[in-house]
């Protein structure tokens, strides 16, 4: 599947009016070349794409990279390009914007002058959003794993046990369950600390009547999973029932609405509309989801800023909250597979409200 990437790039490329482009982020270069390292560009030209990395790397792109010409470089990556001649003078070569530092920009226009370079910004983003049915594989088995290390914390997760300790199983039974690691540090949030979408794990112990956020996902094969479950310490209130519940039905409403065609705005305002009717509503207070991939968040945003179509193929998150200060809050998140017919809910664990 990684052979026509690059393909599409030099498509996209030719209809900017552009000769080639430089790749610079690390994320982009291992999604058009198979690199899982951590130092390499890539030049693609219309007839030739060249890589570049150090001696580190050596035998290691011999068996991942198949589709260019490769460079191993003592030094500068652009140093590289300019002694051996790849740029005529006069081409229109792009260059990523949006991951190139300032000081490296000046270091290729000063070494590379005879190229008239132009700013692009998500020319790769834009394609890799679209997921191939391998990157579907590997995200369906970073889910899966995310969904059986759910099954196998719950029976620790009781009063007296600390967020470090439940963030730490977490991490530790990804590695057990044939994951690369965390596709991103834990999210454990219990009682008041619930209320706060983004916490940092501490030495809190759960205590009874808390709710207990955790957002945590699987990394497989470099692609990241990334579903977010709340549980309650003993038995509920009628509050509890009541907060986890419209948060349920408003993630539901997303997950119907949600398929090719629809727009991420659509899809934030379907959650949103039942959060607010609920009267909650300054208490969701971020934006419905994300794409993922080789990075937790990527293009498409489902927010209400994203007026564009959501694609097939697309994967994507669906995770709306209500976060009440100094009591506690609910998110409940799944990866979905966005489809021409419907959106797909990828992950298996149960959105019941569950009492430990």
């Amino acid at each position: 599947m990684i052979s026509n990437r690059i393909d599409k790039v030099i498509r996209k490329c030719l209809k900017n009016n552009l000769n080639g482009i430089y790749i610079t982020n690390i994320t982009n270069v291992r999604y058009l070349t198979g690199f899982s390292g951590s130092a390499g560009s890539v030049l693609i030209l219309e007839d030739q794409s060249y890589f570049f990395t150090d001696g580190r790397y050596t035998e290691q792109v011999k068996d991942q990279v198949k589709n260019c010409k490769i460079h191993i470089v003592g030094g500068s990556h652009i140093e590289g390009i300019e002694k051996n001649n790849l740029l005529r003078s006069g081409m229109k070569i792009g260059f990523e914007s949006d991951h190139m530092t300032f000081s490296s920009f000046k270091v290729l226009k000063n070494k590379l002058s005879q190229v008239a370079w132009e700013a692009t910004s998500n020319i790769v983003e834009l394609i890799a959003a679209v997921k191939d049915a391998d990157e579907v594989d590997s995200l369906k088995t970073a889910i899966e794993i995310t969904d059986v290390v759910f099954d196998e914390i719950i029976p620790i997760i009781k009063e007296g046990i600390t967020e470090n300790e439940i963030a730490a199983q977490i991490s530790y039974k990804f590695k057990q369950n044939g994951a690369e690691g965390d596709s991103y540090d834990p999210i454990v949030a219990s009682g008041w600390r619930s209320a706060l979408p983004h916490a940092t794990p501490t030495n809190k112990a759960l205590e009874k009547g808390d709710f207990v956020v955790m957002d945590f996902g699987a990394l497989y094969n470099g692609y990241h999973a990334d579903m977010t479950r709340t549980v309650v310490i003993g038995p509920p209130t009628d509050k509890h029932k009541e907060i986890y519940n419209i948060v349920l039905e408003s993630q539901l409403a997303g997950i119907k609405i949600a398929k090719a065609g629809i727009t991420g705005a659509d899809v934030d305002d379907a959650c949103r509309t039942i959060i607010d009717k609920a009267g909650y509503r300054e208490y969701f207070n971020h934006s419905t989801g994300h794409g993922i991939g080789l990075e937790v968040h990527t293009h498409p945003r489902i927010s209400s800023i994203n007026k564009e179509p959501l694609l097939e193929n697309y994967v994507v998150t669906i995770e709306p909250g209500i976060y009440l200060p100094k009591w506690g809050g609910v998110r409940i998140e799944d990866d979905c597979w966005i489809t021409n017919e419907k959106c797909i809910p990828l992950n298996r664990s149960s959105k019941d409200l569950i009492s430990l």
